[in-house]
């Protein structure tokens, strides 16, 4: 089981991002609060990760990689791929 905790702020970014990128479309399924995932859930937002990634592209277009959201993302992959 895997643990994704968004912020109203997270889930707006994710909307605005919309269906531009394969992360954002996976993403725009959770709620705010304590998102729990079962295994093909967080493969399924590291798939989509890792097709936006295809050709050498950022992980999170479109997200600013300093923020909040950019490291539990980013935590969520590695965790989901190990």
């Amino acid at each position: 089981m895997y643990e994704l905790v968004l912020t109203e702020e997270d889930v707006a970014t994710i909307a605005f991002v919309g269906n531009r990128y394969e992360w954002s479309v996976s993403l725009g399924k959770l709620n705010e609060g304590v998102n729990n995932l079962t295994e093909s859930q967080a493969w399924e937002i590291r798939e989509a990760i890792e097709s936006d990634m295809e050709g050498g592209h950022d992980a999170f277009p479109m997200l600013d990689t300093t923020s909040e959201l950019c490291e539990k993302l980013y935590n969520l992959y590695q965790e989901s791929s190990s």
